[in-house]
């Protein structure tokens, strides 16, 4: 690999159709921070994003830390992210820089990717083969519960895997919600729950209890993020299985868990964990472990992951905002996403210039 040339960032705001709630927020955007790289004659595509807002503290940490260090220096993707994260100890790990060091790793993938003229998923060993989803999109809080039926019911239709929705409207509500959404799903659909981090351990073992004979996938984020030994303590009082990770900012905090003995399965974000590399190291975590993975949103750059990581059997659709702004977005075919066969990971923007906030204006 040769040196990183230059960097370009910009900031955009994407506004979601309706404002979509779970246990502790209300989405009603997408902040994305996309960043260009140029290595040579090739331009490398990363993005990351917020829900919301945050977005200006990320698109600064990439264009007036990150960008001073890679210029100059090698374009390997985990040279240049020892080279970040060595450069940014002080205030790096997780949250912000996490977020940015993400989007410029995922360029310089799709550099690499570009470079052999391979996709990412042939670049990293896998196959293209269907990788099956299930359907989160239409599981939000806010939704009545007879749309709620109906969206799951059409989702097992289409042919996805399973659903997932959202809990965190009290205990009885949320249990007569969970009971006719599984009592509407066919044998052999899973039905996976997500708290959003917005139960304390007692409740949280009090609605497992409550729902202890309905057949759950997982029970996802119920606590606290970081509290390992509350999940581990969760974990073995309940029998529905544990899931989380979507807020884990580096692969130590997947060890931390693992140790700790608090999950049943591991939710990295590709964007959350700092980008391609460490959610690589993630992916061996599982497999070293016996745990399944299955990534949290992020579905362009997942499909490539998933085809590539033994630990993986299912890959998350989630909202639909990030898809108003790609050219050519994957989408799901009989409940299943393919990687498609561009070199580097494929993405494209397409439309992003009428929700520019700051920065360069970016392709």
């Amino acid at each position: 690999m040769t040196t990183v040339d230059a960097v370009r960032t910009g900031h955009y705001r994407v506004p979601a159709e309706d404002a979509h709630d779970d246990a502790t927020q209300s989405f009603d955007a997408l902040e994305l921070v996309v960043v260009e790289v140029d290595v040579g004659d090739i331009t490398g595509l990363g993005f990351t994003y917020t829900i919301g807002e945050g977005g200006a503290a990320v698109h600064g940490f990439v264009s007036e830390t990150l960008s001073p260090l890679l210029i100059g220096g090698s374009a390997a993707p985990r040279t240049a992210r020892e080279r970040l994260r060595a450069g940014t100890t002080f205030v790096g790990r997780e949250g912000v820089s996490e977020l940015a060091v993400a989007a410029v790793d995922i360029a310089l993938w799709d550099v690499l990717g570009k470079r052999r003229s391979a996709p990412l998923y042939e670049l990293l060993g896998g196959s293209r083969e269907p990788i099956p989803a299930y359907n989160t999109d239409g599981g939000w809080l806010q939704i009545d519960q007879e749309t709620l039926v109906k969206n799951a019911s059409n989702a097992a239709d289409a042919g996805f895997i399973g659903v997932k929705m959202k809990v965190g409207r009290g205990l009885a509500a949320d249990e007569v919600r969970v009971r006719a959404v599984r009592d509407a799903l066919p044998a052999g659909t899973d039905l996976f729950l997500d708290g959003n981090c917005g139960y304390d351990i007692s409740e949280a073992k009090r609605f497992a209890n409550r729902i202890d004979d309905v057949d759950i996938g997982w029970f996802e984020e119920p606590l606290e993020k970081g509290d390992y030994a509350g999940y581990a303590d969760l974990r073995g009082a309940v029998t529905v299985p544990i899931a989380a990770g979507e807020n884990y900012y580096n692969p130590t905090q997947f060890k931390q868990a693992l140790a700790a003995g608090a999950l049943d399965v591991l939710q990295p974000d590709v964007c959350r964990v700092g980008g391609i590399t460490p959610w690589l190291s993630v992916a061996d975590l599982g497999d070293a472990w016996g745990i399944p993975v299955s990534p949290h949103y992020i579905e362009p750059i997942h499909v490539h992951l998933a085809a590539a990581a033994p630990a993986v059997s299912r890959i998350e659709h989630h909202s639909t905002v990030l898809t108003r702004v790609l050219d050519d977005p994957i989408e799901p075919t009989d409940g299943q996403y393919v990687p498609p066969t561009d070199p580097g990971h494929g993405v494209v923007f397409d439309g992003l210039d009428g929700f520019h906030v700051g920065g360069e204006r970016l392709r």
